[in-house]
């Protein structure tokens, strides 16, 4: 049977799960029972990032966290790595389990994802929460801009991911732990033992240009966003940003088109909210979705 890459301690009641889509097997850590709840996390990170929130959650909910196609422990594919790749992908996998309705909670990239599959898939979208990103086709181009290029500098030098994953080789650890140090406040969760998880999935041969190609197809990510005007959303949903990083960047693009949309902001709090505040990704979870 398939092992994870690193044997990750999990909650009472959870276990990993290897599922065999088209073109990646799949893994995630599921437990609990209810309504489903799928969690999304983003790069540098992997399904390990929902740690600190899948066993409350798991108390109401059905709870998947998956690793998407190059992330943690799903197969590192050649291919698109485009949201919209990524969302039909997720529903591929979702089928393979019978599971038609669901809950959605994206962070990073993940959210990116998590958003195309609410706009495509609206109809098996019971509730979603968006966390912390630049969600291509949602932001303003203005927030690509120059003066805020300390922010978004990663969207360019990634946009080559052969040539940002040759200078980046063997400086894994480094790269990666500049944006755990520069764009977290909070930073109990996230020690050396911590960093050095992720450094250990992301330093196997191609999975971290397998990160940096999230990045190469932002343009084609983008278009599959671009959301209409007679576009509306009528299910709870809520966004999320850290004081320090986004802030209410996702509720501005998108509460236009929502009937029923609530914005957090967590003060004191950087990018990386599940390991820093997961007590409020735990609240609004709860309270959005009941």
């Amino acid at each position: 049977m398939r092992q994870p890459y690193i044997d990750m301690p999990l909650p009472s009641g959870f276990v990993h799960t290897f599922t065999n889509c088209k073109e990646a097997t799949l893994h995630a850590i599921e437990g609990g029972s209810g309504d489903t709840l799928l969690l999304l996390g983003g790069w540098p990170q992997t399904s390990y990032v929902w740690r600190l929130v899948i066993e409350q959650l798991s108390k109401s909910f059905r709870v998947i966290a998956l690793d998407m196609r190059g992330q943690g422990d799903s197969d590192i594919v050649d291919g698109a790595y485009d949201c919209g790749t990524a969302a039909k992908e997720i529903i591929e996998f979702l089928d393979l389990k019978e599971i038609d309705q669901f809950y959605l909670v994206g962070h990073d990239v993940g959210s990116w994802v998590a958003f195309t599959v609410l706009k495509l898939f609206a109809n098996r979208v019971k509730g979603a929460g968006l966390i912390d990103a630049a969600v291509p086709g949602l932001v303003s181009p203005n927030f690509f801009s120059l003066p805020n290029a300390a922010k978004v500098w990663q969207f360019f030098f990634h946009k080559d991911a052969n040539l940002s994953d040759k200078l980046v080789a063997g400086k894994e650890k480094e790269y990666m732990s500049w944006y755990f140090t520069n764009k977290s406040i909070i930073k109990t969760n996230l020690d050396e033992s911590v960093i050095d998880y992720y450094v250990k999935y992301y330093s196997r041969k191609n999975a971290m240009k397998a990160g940096f190609l999230w990045y190469s197809f932002v343009e084609q990510s983008s278009v599959i966003n671009n959301l209409s005007a007679d576009i509306r959303f009528t299910q709870p949903i809520f966004t999320m940003g850290g004081q320090f990083a986004t802030k209410s960047l996702i509720y501005d693009g998108l509460s236009p088109y929502c009937d029923n949309i609530t914005g957090y902001i967590v003060e004191n709090c950087g990018h990386y909210i599940p390991e820093e505040s997961p007590d409020s990704i735990i609240e609004a979870i709860l309270k959005t979705f009941n």
